[in-house]
């Protein structure tokens, strides 16, 4: 496969959305295509050489998938990974045009239902409140802000978070997980330099934080503090690293590489139903059990398991991922799924999870597959393979 990150994140970011997106409204509603009920987010080429599309998956299990007569491209509307979808539609926002949109594929290409005006920030995280509000965080002028988006009528209300004041020598907040529950929004950050000449040298701040914010009105009841790793969580419209189990209690994960932070560990914990503060008695270190290596993303999938994206340990992104079984309850590893090494990068919605079994894509050295996982009797099958030229799959998803 080609090399497609080559840079840090940041950059990266800043230069993919020079892509631009065009400014009108075409339509006001949309629908998901019939029949339509995966897709994949796959990209062609290296970059700066490359081209994005939607494409629908038929299913999971057998078959393969083309970009012949199927795939939506997306280049020039919408950057192929820093989306957010929901009953299959995609929101999308572009710092450099000063949009925010919702789109929809519809015979094979895609529709812009509503883009409107917004600059208020560069959105990082988000969480869904209910099926129609999604509420964004982000960074604007070296502030910590939100918007509350109403989907339906693409309508928002913004403003600013009171976090815990940037320390000297640090001039932005860097956003990790962000968790919606019982009308409480918990969401990870901590702090990060734009100083780009000491590169990859940042400075790293040796604390990380949670923010309970209360939903109605927005106001920051605490920030709860952790000295033990950093990075809680990575930018979840990537991938997730943290979820609410049957028990209502929350999980988050940390990854100090999203800060570039090479040296602490990649830790989960926990915050108990009823409860607005980390468990004291709750502390897996994953890397510990992981050969040193880091998570930069966590599916659930039921029944105290989860799946974890893992990272070689190292200073690239252009680096081996594996996954790994790991049981929250007790915060200890089950194994490594004997999967081919996953040469894409660290930021890959890869993970569907449905009817009690995981759907894993792997970006292999020869053949892409989406793999599915059966937690009840441990076996990996072989699913659809993903042919004809596609480099790299950013994003698989379930669309209804």
């Amino acid at each position: 496969m080609n090399t497609l990150f080559k840079y840090p994140v940041q950059l990266l970011m800043i230069g993919m959305l020079l892509i631009g997106i065009s400014g009108c409204e075409k339509r006001n509603v949309g629908n998901v295509e019939e029949g339509t009920k995966y897709a994949a987010i796959l990209c062609v080429g290296s970059w700066p050489n490359t081209a994005y599309y939607i494409s629908s998956i038929p299913s999971l299990t057998s078959g393969t998938i083309s970009l012949k007569g199927n795939g939506a491209e997306m280049t020039g509307k919408v950057y192929a990974q820093d989306v957010i979808q929901r009953n299959g539609f995609y929101y999308h926002m572009n710092s450099t045009s000063g949009r925010l949109g919702k789109y929809h594929v519809e015979n094979g290409t895609l529709i812009i239902d509503k883009e409107i005006p917004f600059a208020y920030l560069n959105w990082s995280s988000y969480a869904w409140a209910d099926n129609n509000t999604l509420v964004i965080f982000g960074e604007g002028k070296g502030e910590a802000r939100y918007t509350i988006l109403k989907v339906d009528n693409m309508t928002i209300k913004s403003g600013k978070l009171n976090l815990t004041a940037i320390p000297n020598g640090f001039q932005q907040y860097s956003f990790g997980f962000a968790q919606y529950r019982d009308s409480k929004l918990f969401l990870g950050y901590g702090f990060g330099s734009t100083d780009w000449t000491q590169y990859p040298n940042m400075p790293v701040y040796p604390k990380s934080y949670v923010a309970v914010i209360d939903y109605q009105t927005m106001a920051v009841e605490k920030n709860l503090e952790e000295s033990r790793t950093t990075g809680l969580g990575s930018l979840n419209v990537y991938a997730p690293s943290s979820f609410v189990d049957e028990n209502n209690d929350l999980y988050f994960i940390s990854d100090p590489v999203s800060g570039y932070d090479y040296k602490s560990p990649s830790v989960m914990f926990r915050i108990k139903s009823g409860s607005t503060e980390i468990d004291p008695g709750y502390f897996f270190n994953y890397s510990a059990a992981a050969n040193n290596e880091k998570a930069p993303a966590m599916w659930y999938i039921g029944n105290g398991k989860a799946i974890v994206r893992s990272r070689m340990a190292g200073e690239s992104i252009d680096i081996d991922h594996y996954y790994r079984i790991i049981d929250v309850k007790s915060g200890a590893m089950i194994k490594k799924l004997d999967l081919p090494a996953d040469k894409g990068e660290r930021m890959v919605n890869a993970v569907i999870v449905e009817d009690g079994k995981a759907f894993i894509s792997v970006n292999a050295a020869d053949r892409d597959y989406i793999w599915q996982y059966d937690p009840n009797t441990e076996l990996l099958t072989k699913g659809v393979e993903f042919v004809g030229g596609i480099d790299y799959i950013l994003r698989i998803e379930k669309l209804k």
